[in-house]
């Protein structure tokens, strides 16, 4: 199970650098290179990069996709540490984005926490 939260997890900050920003149409800026040099991850299988695309979707600014990507690579790093059930996981990840992020993506990205909640429960639930 641990493993599956880390894959879903690193499917989802592949898939937000590397499946929704057409390189030519949209050049990806030097913060999006400062945060790849921090995250150094494989590309996921088909399956979870098509399991993570309708939240990846969602986050259109480039500047929020980095701040995501690297919320959620720590968050997958430290959450192997941590003996969870769903609830459990669902309450840490949202206190730990509440406190991360404040109120910086409050009602920007309307449907975010909808498919956000519904990508753990097809995983984990």
């Amino acid at each position: 199970m641990k493993i599956l939260k880390i894959a879903v997890a690193l499917g989802l900050l592949w898939f937000v650098f590397y499946g929704s920003i057409p390189p030519i149409i949209n050049p990806i800026p030097d913060e999006i290179d400062e945060v790849e040099a921090i995250i150094d991850i494989d590309k996921p299988s088909d399956e979870i990069i098509q399991q993570v695309k309708p939240v990846a979707d969602l986050i259109s600014e480039t500047e929020d996709k980095a701040k995501i990507a690297l919320f959620n690579y720590e968050f997958a790093n430290r959450v192997t540490n941590y003996n969870t059930d769903v609830q459990q996981l669902n309450d840490l990840y949202t206190d730990a984005a509440s406190r991360f992020f404040e109120d910086t993506l409050k009602g920007k990205y309307e449907n975010l926490p909808v498919e956000l909640k519904k990508l753990f429960i097809s995983n984990y639930g």
